[in-house]
């Protein structure tokens, strides 16, 4: 099944024009962007005297050209490019809205299911799709339905939304949607009401730059690694400082994801990347934490022996290594990088779970990295950051040991 997206800059109020910047892309940019994330295998651009394809070439980034899947042609010539083309199903995407990625995802999957016309349901949103048999009888069909469909407006539908643009007015409302859409169900509760209030805040100022996703991830993990090794180097000053830098990496590893999913910039490198910085981060810190506690801490634990503080450490470290080892071998499967994606076994939708499995939910809840990490900063203020090992040692061994265990019998 291949479907092609039509769009049509001609239908933008004057006010407006194809390369007005939302969120860091060219308005028409960003239509052929989302649509090719979607599943779209080629995005077709109308052109007309008002906007020529050389200036609509120009709204395009490098990135967009270079996937030559973007064609923009005359509507005189759209017949032609469809006969050569051959697709399945034709896809119209208004230039005057900005919508919620769900939206078009969610009109690919019908297309593919062989759902077209009135039948895709998407009206509201003003997309449509007919089958492709005649060029210029399914472009007519196209057309039809579109002046049939409910008077233009925004519209918030059990498929997501979409936002009528009018004039530059909408611009800046457009742009807040698209990044209150980067706030996750799966954020903790130091994510919702703190971390993801300063990274949403870093990512506005960074989307119209030439930053990317992949550059944030070296960042997170070079100020990982520098905590680590403040851990490392003990006292009171080093794990303070170690503290700090392991909330501020928190902090800004949302911010990658949160670039990537406003500008469209998705791979599977760069979700490796940052689940590998996260993870690499996390070992190397508790490691230096043990080392860092072995090195100068002299009460407290210390006078079972110093040495325990290495013993907690490598735990905790061999704990979080092995639950990586399991869940990259799961992602490396299916092709992916987000840990997000990974199914948690003792996740399950089980209407009755047994003890095990809710006492492993509960646990995989409690050790969420954001509320650990800002417990590790308020511990690092109080001067007993090293006794975050004393739950972290034994807590990463149990779900390290529950996941594996579970994986097995999964594969049976």
């Amino acid at each position: 099944m291949t479907t092609i997206a039509i769009t049509d800059p001609g239908t933008l109020p004057d006010e407006l024009s194809p390369d007005v910047e939302i969120a860091g892309l060219a308005l028409i940019d960003r239509i052929a962007r989302m649509c090719l994330v979607s599943g779209v295998a080629t995005v077709v651009i109308v052109s007309d005297a008002r906007w020529a394809a050389p200036r609509l070439s120009e709204a395009l980034s490098g990135a967009t050209r270079r996937r030559g899947e973007v064609h923009i042609v005359d509507a005189s010539q759209v017949a032609a490019l469809l006969e050569d083309l051959q697709p399945s199903v034709l896809l119209t995407i208004p230039a005057d809205r900005v919508f919620q990625r769900a939206v078009v995802q969610r009109a690919v999957e019908r297309c593919e299911a062989g759902r077209t016309g009135e039948r895709l349901n998407l009206g509201e949103h003003q997309i449509h799709a007919v089958a492709y048999t005649q060029n210029q009888d399914g472009l007519a069909e196209l057309a039809a339905l579109r002046a049939a469909s409910p008077s233009p407006t925004d519209a918030h539908t059990s498929e997501g939304w979409s936002l009528l643009l009018r004039g530059p007015e909408d611009v800046a409302r457009a742009e807040n949607a698209l990044f209150n859409d980067c706030r996750k169900p799966q954020d903790g509760i130091v994510s919702r009401h703190l971390n993801r209030h300063l990274s949403l805040t870093m990512s506005r100022a960074l989307v119209a730059t030439p930053v990317g996703p992949n550059h944030i991830s070296a960042i997170t993990f070079s100020l990982g690694i520098a905590a680590a090794v403040a851990a490392g180097v003990g006292g009171y000053a080093a794990f303070l400082a170690a503290g700090i830098l392991y909330q501020l990496n928190s902090v800004i590893d949302g911010v990658d994801g949160e670039l990537a999913r406003v500008r469209y910039e998705f791979s599977v490198l760069g979700e490796w990347l940052d689940t590998v910085s996260d993870d690499l981060s996390d070992l190397l810190l508790y490691i230096g934490l043990g080392v860092g506690a072995w090195r100068t801490m002299e009460t407290g634990l210390a006078t079972i022996g110093p040495d325990i503080w290495l013993y907690l450490g490598l735990a905790a470290g061999a704990g979080k290594l092995a639950s990586m080892i399991v869940y990259y071998r799961w992602l490396i499967a299916r092709g992916r990088g987000d840990l997000l994606a990974f199914e948690w076994s003792f996740k399950s939708e089980d209407t009755s779970p047994s003890p095990l499995k809710r006492a492993l939910s509960l646990l995989h809840y409690a050790f969420r990295k954001d509320f650990i990490v800002f417990v590790a900063m308020l511990m690092a203020i109080g001067g007993v950051l090293p006794y975050l090992l004393v739950v972290l040692a034994p807590g990463n061994v149990i779900v390290a040991l529950s996941v594996v265990l579970q994986q097995l019998r999964g594969q049976r």
